[in-house]
């Protein structure tokens, strides 16, 4: 009996919690976001929500418990929204790279429902998430590719560190979001730019869909829900 009753208790507080946390909503979807590990991606999204003044309780972002892989991304994403499926939108965050369970996990992605009306969506970015931080400061349609094992991601973070774009820069780098936030506009043309070249001529490296996300994110507290 007794522990039914600390099992009873443990299920009440959650349940108070559940129901605190959505008074606390913001009239707009619920969303998680869950990125590659702890890296620069999970700073830059929360750096975004807090900059845009966005609710903790609507927005969540994950990092380090996620995993550093594609696949592992995805199925911690599946696993949370199964353990809390209050979300409306859930969004993978993953980098192409050399990742060998990158294709395994784009299918598991397309081929899992997680409810009726619920959005699932790929964030991808080849080579990787640092590529769209180099759209802020030039238009290019260069394949990054590496030779070996070596990291087709290095090429594009050498690329960043040049004078006059984030000299320094490094995974797991902070206030990324706010160094850059003047340059936005052009990162999103550029990536807007750089999908339609990919469309026309067949082509996939490089690519980002990353401005799909910041675009919805930024737009939230001017769509009441």
């Amino acid at each position: 009996m007794g522990t039914d009753d600390l099992f009873h208790k443990r299920k009440q507080r959650k349940a108070a919690s559940m129901q605190r946390n959505r008074a606390r909503r913001a009239p707009y979807d619920r969303v998680l976001v869950v990125c590659e590990g702890a890296k620069t991606e999970p700073n830059y999204f929360k750096e975004i929500r807090d900059d845009y003044r966005l609710s903790t309780a609507n927005i969540d972002i994950c990092g380090d418990e996620c995993g550093s892989d594609p696949l592992s991304v995805v199925n911690y994403a599946i696993k949370k929204f199964r353990e809390d499926p209050d979300y409306d939108r859930v969004y993978c965050v993953i980098d192409r790279d050399k990742h060998t369970t990158f294709d395994a996990a784009i299918d598991k992605l397309r081929h899992t429902r997680l409810g009726r009306n619920i959005s699932f969506t790929a964030i991808i970015s080849v080579p990787c998430f640092e590529f769209w931080l180099l759209l802020h400061f030039m238009y290019t349609t260069r394949q990054f590719c590496a030779p070996g094992n070596a990291s087709n991601c290095d090429l594009v973070i050498a690329e960043l560190n040049k004078k006059a774009r984030i000299p320094g820069y490094n995974k797991g780098a902070r206030n990324i979001f706010t160094l850059t936030k003047t340059l936005l506009p052009d990162a999103i043309k550029h990536a807007k730019q750089l999908q339609q070249h990919n469309i026309s001529v067949g082509a996939n490296n490089p690519a980002t869909n990353i401005h799909d996300l910041i675009e919805y994110l930024t737009g939230l507290n001017t769509r009441q829900a």
